[in-house]
């Protein structure tokens, strides 16, 4: 999400163990702040918490170096810490050179190694389409291998992970009601027809004393996601003409796509308004299949989030 700060990702950290919750996850999607240095700094700065990338992408680093980056935060951090992959986002991926191909068989050949890295008893061959090995050894290796989950919601994906992967993590500004979507396809490519692995999702939230009032900045950054990831504007329902309309008018700046953005579809796809409302809005997505919500505050609020949907 790239804030807050390497200091308050430390603080937010320890505050959220200290409130009772599970598990911090740290967001790279755009060129801000990278995850590893922050996930090294939760892990250090906390004794219990899960830690999970949501997520870092296959184009930017080589399998090699996610295997041996995650072997060294599980050294650190035995048993709490979390590899979460993504494809990654065209617009921040555009801009160091990558095109953004074949994501599906980049994610699968992605896993496949790093797994193989850890676990491989010496040198390592690997000839790939995008993953090669030459004789690769790692000399930090995790006692026990990190959980691996793809944070994913295109079809084809969803069936990978629901193959493959240990858990899912939802993008943000997805409706309830795509739990039940995402479960099917993780079941149809599960062996057995159901998927074991934990469904995660990352959640939006904005606390105010009014659901308009804690709409309002969520506007700015939903027309953001809608114009600038155009693979969540795929999955998200959103209408595609009202998609089209905002990014028409993006070239006027975010508050000109802002106040297209209907107040009703961003109560739908977050949680905004009085604690009580998001905590009632928590429950909707817990009923349709979210069993671990992951809580994004707008902008510096994390603190206030943190208190006030403790336990939630």
């Amino acid at each position: 999400m790239g804030r807050p700060g390497l200091r308050g990702i430390i603080e937010a950290g320890r505050a959220a163990e200290a409130a009772g919750f599970e598990s911090a996850w740290v967001a790279e999607t755009r060129l801000t702040r990278d995850a590893v240095s922050a996930l090294t700094a939760l892990l250090l700065a906390t004794d219990r918490i899960r830690v999970g990338s949501a997520a870092i992408n296959v184009f930017t680093r080589s399998a090699g170096l996610v295997a041996v980056t995650w072997a060294t935060l599980a050294e650190a951090a035995p048993g709490r810490v979390v590899l979460g992959l993504g494809v990654g986002s065209q617009m921040p991926l555009r801009q160091q050179g990558y095109d953004v191909d074949h994501p599906v068989a980049r994610l699968k050949e992605m896993v496949e190694a790093v797994r193989q890295a850890w676990s491989s008893p010496g040198a390592l061959d690997l000839e790939g389409t995008y993953v090669r090995f030459r004789g690769l050894e790692l000399e930090v290796k995790p006692t026990s291998q990190p959980r691996v989950y793809l944070c994913v919601g295109g079809p084809r994906a969803l069936s990978l992970a629901g193959a493959i992967a240990d858990g899912v993590v939802l993008d943000a500004f997805l409706a309830p009601e795509f739990a039940v979507h995402a479960r099917t396809l993780l079941d149809g490519g599960a062996p057995g027809g159901r998927f074991a692995g934990e469904l995660a999702g990352a959640l939006m939230v904005s606390l105010a004393d009014s659901r308009a009032e804690a709409a309002a900045p969520l506007k700015r950054l939903l027309a953001g996601y809608l114009v600038n990831f155009p693979e969540l504007a795929e999955v998200s329902g959103v209408d595609p003409e009202l998609v089209g309309r905002i990014r028409s008018r993006w070239p006027d700046g975010v508050d000109a796509a802002a106040e297209l953005v209907p107040t009703d579809l961003v109560l739908r796809h977050a949680l905004c308004g009085t604690a009580g409302e998001c905590r009632a809005r928590l429950a909707d997505y817990r009923d349709a299949g979210y069993e671990l919500p992951i809580l994004f505050p707008v902008g510096d609020t994390f603190k206030t989030c943190i208190r006030l949907m403790a336990g939630a």
